[in-house]
């Protein structure tokens, strides 16, 4: 039986999704999880697939996997208390053997969180000439071979619950690095570093490579798709562990900040300059 499973993960405690040799991925770490709960017995056996690769320190809330559990009971009932609890699935689909993940999602959706204050509006207008069909070799990290030309179906700035900003872009395909790159020269635009018309600029005529943005503020937000999940049981682990991450974090921006003697943004603008001083107004 193959199946398609909905799963999350906390990317910074991985080298990637994909495996890697003597590196911890989230592929590695979900192939030795089913073997320890009886659903395969190999990596060929599981037959791991995904609907999009992740960098390291990604996370994702919606990805989507398949895999053909040779004891697919186990894999349902038992596999999230086998995985760590900085991965998780969410539901599963019984699909046909021939279904590809890569190619049966749609629209991809991800999700840029912004650690600072940043001009929402300004960076809105810049976000919204990323929608159509565009050449982003000048906000990715090409390889040999590879079409730049992508059609983004939706972009958007808004202020998050704790009111900072976050992107949120959907395409049905991306390019390596490119949502980062989308993110750093909206970051440069809410520092008033460059005007939204740069992102313009840059996607007629790519002189340069856009710095890509941190990857921890990154997450594969949803993936469309005809299926018809059913929930699985989770383990209460995986949310006290994110809570303990998400007090840590707090905890020791809180105790950062005080050591500065000072706000944080005018330094972290100061900084996103270096970064992104092609963008900086002469």
């Amino acid at each position: 039986m193959k199946l398609a499973v909905l799963v999350g993960y906390f990317g910074q405690g991985f080298a990637g999704s994909q495996f890697q040799p003597d590196k911890r991925t989230v592929e590695g770490e979900f192939i030795k999880a089913g073997i320890s709960c009886g659903a395969w017995t190999d990596a060929k056996a599981a037959s791991f697939r995904t609907a999009g690769r992740t960098d390291k320190g990604v996370s994702a809330r919606r990805q989507v996997v398949s895999v053909t559990p040779e004891n697919p009971k186990k894999f349902i009932e038992s596999m999230n208390f086998h995985l760590p609890p900085d991965i998780w699935c969410t539901a599963y689909a019984e699909v046909d053997d021939d279904f590809y993940p890569r190619y049966a999602a749609g629209v991809r959706t991800y999700r840029y969180f912004f650690p600072y204050p940043l001009d929402i509006e300004a960076m809105q207008k810049a976000a919204d000439f990323f929608v159509g069909v565009h050449d982003f070799s000048g906000f990715s990290k090409m390889e040999p071979g590879r079409d730049p030309v992508r059609t983004v179906t939706a972009a958007a700035v808004f202020a998050g619950e704790n009111g900072l900003p976050v992107f949120e872009v959907s395409a049905k395909s991306f390019l390596w690095n490119m949502v980062r790159g989308m993110a750093g020269i909206l970051e440069a635009v809410g520092l008033g570093l460059t005007p939204p018309e740069t992102v313009s600029l840059q996607l007629e005529s790519p002189v340069w490579r856009v710095h890509p943005a941190s990857a921890d503020g990154l997450i594969f937000w949803d993936a469309e798709l005809s299926l018809e999940f059913t929930p699985m049981r989770q383990r209460t682990a995986v949310k006290r562990q994110l809570a303990a991450r998400a007090k840590a974090a707090r905890t020791t921006a809180a105790a950062a900040e005080a050591l500065m003697e000072c706000g944080p943004d005018a330094f972290l603008a100061e900084d996103a300059e270096r970064n992104y001083g092609s963008f900086t107004k002469k």
